[in-house]
């Protein structure tokens, strides 16, 4: 059974590709992770790799969390 992909019609963003998001008071931790669904506002991430002291905060998320846009920014490709 395939999974349905909502993607917002405005979105700079899409499904598979890869991000950093900066730790703020919105979101707990550091991460660089990849697309895994979009909302209207936000994106389903997964966490790909974190700093050593986040360790527990990827753990209690089960590597993988919802994100704003906002906090969201592309990963410059080589």
């Amino acid at each position: 059974m395939a999974e349905e992909v909502e993607t917002p019609q405005n979105s700079e963003f899409s499904v598979g590709e890869k991000i950093s998001v900066r730790k703020s008071q919105e979101v707990p931790l550091s991460f660089k992770g990849t697309i895994t669904k979009l909302y209207e506002n936000s994106a389903l991430v997964s966490i790909d790799t974190f700093e050593d002291k986040y360790d527990e905060v990827a753990a209690d998320l089960q590597n993988k969390t919802v994100v704003g846009f906002k906090h969201i920014r592309p990963v410059k490709k080589d």
